[in-house]
């Protein structure tokens, strides 16, 4: 790998996470604007959808799947990408922005564990001790504030946490079901699709559809967000893949909570702790040592064969 496309994937994988960790301060602005969670992510999906399809019209992607994929599409995107986005946009109602996104963090947890659990996948001795290390990283964030109760401090750990078990899922799915080798634009055009329907029907049962009491500034917002995640934050972090690889994209992809926990302490004026602080460095140092492994072990299976 030349030092000049290393460059142009650091670049490119550093901005997608960045678009990223600034998702959370939009949704906070949208929330203020009589944006709900629920309503948030059904835009998010209702913005993109016309843009991917343009995208895969000008680019003649082929856009026909087979029921058993769109099937597999439909439970990935739902229960993967919609249910990471729903638990994460309401655990933004409870906890900072950076406490959030830090402990979302956590979802190569969840995979080595599904991996153990489901596929005999074996955890080695060091990988195991990163990994509990990793989860220890949460009890740094057990204080309470004049401004968290401890009642909206445990139910946001709890959507944290489960946000990284539903994206552990995502990212199984993709593997398992050999979803990652459909182009992405399509891949991601058929889950904004069925996750707007979904999030739709969803939001109006719950009775939290509020598009109609929205100001227009939520709208605004939830435009940016459906663009700068779905849309920038992807394209980036295909290309950043392409130049430098999934594995070491995936540790520059840790810039998405720094992202977030700057962001939210500077223009949400959120409380930055010396605590929080040694709990981001736990989480965000032991995935980045799991991911940094991983790779090792990747490369090593590589030269063997």
């Amino acid at each position: 790998m030349d030092k000049k496309n290393q460059s142009k994937g650091m670049f490119f994988t550093i901005i997608s996470a960045s678009a990223f960790g600034l998702t959370p301060l939009l949704c906070k602005y949208a929330y203020m604007a009589g944006a709900t969670p629920e309503t948030l992510v059904f835009l998010r999906n209702f913005f993109v959808v016309p843009v991917l399809l343009i995208v895969c019209l000008v680019k003649k992607i082929d856009l026909r799947m087979d029921l058993k994929t769109l099937f597999q599409a439909f439970l990935v995107g739902v229960f993967g990408t919609t249910g990471t986005a729903l638990l994460l946009y309401n655990a933004y109602n409870y906890l900072p922005v950076g406490t959030v996104t830090t402990i979302h963090f956590l979802y190569p947890v969840f995979i080595a564990l599904a991996g153990l659990i489901f596929f005999k996948e074996k955890i080695s001795k060091v990988k195991g001790i990163v990994l509990t290390i990793a989860t220890c990283g949460i009890f740094f964030f057990l204080e309470t504030s004049s401004n968290l109760t401890k009642e909206n401090l445990i139910i946001g750990i709890i959507l944290s946490v489960a946000s990284g078990a539903t994206y552990a899922f995502y990212m199984a799915g993709l593997e398992k079901f050999h979803l990652s080798d459909i182009n992405s634009f399509k891949l991601t055009f058929y889950f904004s699709l069925m996750s707007g329907i979904a999030m739709l029907i969803y939001s109006i049962a719950t009775n939290k559809f509020t598009v109609f009491e929205m100001q227009p500034s939520g709208f605004l917002f939830a435009f940016i967000i459906a663009m700068g995640t779905s849309f920038l934050a992807v394209i980036t972090l295909q290309m950043g893949v392409k130049y430098i690889g999934a594995a070491t994209a995936a540790i520059f992809c840790m810039f998405e909570p720094v992202t977030a926990v700057i962001g939210g302490a500077i223009f949400l004026h959120e409380e930055l702790t010396p605590m929080k602080i040694i709990g981001c460095v736990i989480i965000l140092g032991s995935i980045t040592l799991l991911t940094v492994l991983d790779k090792k072990a990747a490369d090593k299976a590589a030269e063997s064969k």
